[in-house]
């Protein structure tokens, strides 16, 4: 069973989620880590899943209007925790466990050229995701296709928008060569089941039932803190 610590391991009380904290807790207890990066001002990568900071900070600004140096200024909730650069992680997690890395829709040809130039040196096992099927297809095309590369889906379309998205998804997108695995919100696991047999990783694991429930349909699940269960 290959679990996952979704944004690390943290409470965003006195641990916040995708921070070196939260990394370091998953890494005591050996978990596999998923992450979530996108591209500041400046094209610097930076481990953060929101596109705008408020949630996390209380200041209303993007991410991609600011510059690392500002970013890096600010402290997240009532804690001394700050955004991570993606280099400071794989430093830190330096092969130990596998890296989950989300790609969130912002990054440019020129911030994939970055995330490959950070990941030529790095010395342990990785994979890529993302939702945008463009992404994807531009990693595929550079040295990145070396890992694999999943496609995340999504249960947010409904009607005409949901019909279009599973036809293109379901039917043609997830069946392509460069697809190596499929990454998928819990509620759809049994449809994706029907129509491919590519590796699943499935999201998010927030209950020990729910845990229970869905290792019966993968061996890649991606758990925050009170959706891990251990086996004795």
């Amino acid at each position: 069973m290959n679990i996952y610590a979704h944004r690390g391991l943290f409470d965003n009380k006195k641990i916040v989620e995708n921070t070196i904290s939260s990394f370091k807790k998953a890494l005591l207890d050996n978990l596999n880590i998923e992450i979530d990066i996108r591209v500041t001002k400046d094209n610097k990568i930076i481990v953060f899943h929101d596109d705008n900071i408020r949630r996390l900070t209380g200041i209303d600004r993007l991410v991609k209007d600011m510059t690392y140096d500002e970013l890096s200024k600010v402290k997240l909730l009532d804690t001394t925790d700050k955004i991570p650069l993606l280099e400071e992680v794989l430093k830190l997690v330096s092969g130990r466990v596998t890296l989950l890395i989300e790609i969130k829709d912002s990054f440019s040809n020129s911030s994939i050229k970055e995330l490959n130039k950070l990941l030529l040196d790095y010395n342990g096992e990785v994979l890529l995701q993302c939702f945008n099927p463009i992404i994807l297809r531009k990693m595929d095309l550079t040295s990145l296709k070396r890992y694999k590369i999943g496609i995340l889906l999504t249960s947010e379309y409904k009607g005409f928008k949901g019909a279009l998205y599973d036809v293109f998804f379901y039917k043609y997108l997830i069946k392509q060569k460069y697809i190596s695995f499929i990454s998928s919100p819990k509620e759809l696991v049994f449809k994706v089941k029907e129509v491919s047999s590519k590796e699943l990783f499935i999201w998010t694991i927030k209950t020990k039932n729910e845990f229970i429930e869905y290792k019966k349909y993968s061996n890649n699940l991606i758990c925050n803190q009170k959706g891990i269960v251990r086996d004795k």
